[in-house]
């Protein structure tokens, strides 16, 4: 992308909650989330009979993750791209495949889930592509060409499940688990974050952490490679060997896109929180090199203090940028601490049941009912900005 955005779409009459459907979003994946993490207890106090297994995770990766990758896509892609905002037909098409999804899974019905889900990101795609299409159109920023590449490789993902194409040999079945599950959430995360992120620290005096463009977009296509490559290594090679490639390419996109991150002290609580939560992902990749068999344990590190904690605070930036004024936040955040300490502590509980199976009944309970703690306190934190416009007099700092 040559021009700097303007981060402005082109005028349409689309109420505010359609042309920002992440006001619409956020919210639908928030209550997915603590549908799923409820889920557990329910079972447990006999209110569920489906052991839920499997509708667990398809819930908060594709009901609570998803809702957010849309949200913020559907958002900030035509912004871009100087393109036409979401119009109401493409808002219901999107919801109504979402949801319906949703509803599969709390049948137990996970291969229409999965379907309904493939939907959902075809129909995502469709809503981007259409809007490259046109004169003067430019192509979006690397990291957000990432994020539609994580769309497509979700929606394969989700087709394979649904159809059985993933049952056809335990090696398949793991790679789809592996794009599925951490790449659809990892892939967005730093490439949107390349451009996100920086926004949490300063740059320094003359600009000294700025990142030219090609370098952070090298940097970010490098550390996308890697990943993916590291699937493939981890199912037919190595666990070990395709996790210590996931660390690789973490240190690469850091290095290369968000040097800010790792240098000086942190500024506020949201960038020691952001801080917090890249450790965590390496933390959980470095577990899987040291002990390869303890898998689930060590995934809810990554997916917990990571990718949620991440995802969290990736909208937490989007609600204040749209709906109050960034510069009137203060840098100490009692709330964001609540949030990094209760997700380590309910990680930490969750790999516990799966490390001690003595435990396992007990813990899945706690760790389900802090994680609801940790989603109403951003909802607190976030809700009201969900349903405002920001100040007419602020100039905004929008995501990018």
């Amino acid at each position: 992308m040559s021009r700097k955005p303007r981060y402005v779409t082109q005028p349409t009459d689309s109420p505010i909650w359609v042309s920002e459907p992440f006001r619409v979003f956020f919210p639908l994946g928030i209550v997915a989330a603590i549908f799923g993490l409820l889920l557990w207890p329910m079972h447990y106090f006999g209110w569920w009979p489906v052991y839920p297994g499997i509708q667990h995770p398809r819930i908060l990766i594709f009901g609570f993750g998803a809702a957010f990758v849309f949200g913020f896509l559907g958002t900030a892609w035509p912004r871009f791209l100087e393109a036409e905002a979401l119009r109401l037909w493409e808002l219901i098409g999107l919801v109504g495949l979402w949801a319906a999804g949703q509803v599969a899974y709390a049948k137990v019905a996970i291969a229409g889930g999965d379907l309904f889900l493939a939907g959902a990101c075809l129909w995502m795609l469709l809503i981007l592509g259409r809007r490259l299409m046109g004169s003067d159109r430019e192509m979006p920023p690397p990291g957000f060409a990432i994020a539609f590449l994580s769309v497509v490789l979700a929606g394969i993902t989700l087709l394979g499940w649904g159809l059985g194409w993933a049952n056809h040999s335990p090696e398949v079945f793991h790679l789809h688990r592996l794009i599925g599950y951490q790449g659809f959430l990892l892939l967005p995360l730093l490439g949107v974050g390349s451009y996100l992120f920086p926004r949490f620290f300063p740059l320094g005096k003359n600009g000294r952490h700025a990142v030219p463009g090609n370098r952070r977009g090298f940097s970010v296509w490098s550390c996308v490679a890697l990943i993916l490559i590291s699937f493939f290594v981890e199912v037919f090679l190595s666990i070990q060997a395709g996790n210590g490639l996931r660390i690789l390419a973490v240190v690469v996109w850091v290095w290369g896109a968000v040097p800010m991150i790792v240098v000086g002290s942190a500024p506020s609580t949201r960038a020691w929180s952001l801080r917090f939560g890249l450790a965590m992902i390496l933390l959980a990749f470095l577990c899987r090199v040291l002990w390869p068999d303890e898998g689930f344990a060590f995934e809810h590190i990554l997916f917990l203090c990571g990718f949620s904690q991440l995802i969290l605070l990736a909208a937490d930036r989007v609600a204040i940028g749209h709906g109050d004024d960034a510069a009137s936040i203060r840098p100490r955040s009692l709330r964001w601490r609540w949030i990094v300490w209760l997700m380590f502590l309910t990680a930490a509980t969750r790999a516990t049941a799966d490390l001690v199976p003595s435990t396992r009944v007990s813990h899945h309970i706690y760790a389900a009912i802090m994680l609801v703690v940790v989603f109403g306190i951003w909802w607190w934190e976030n809700g009201k900005r969900l349903r405002q416009q920001p100040p007419k007099e602020v100039e905004e700092e929008k995501p990018g």
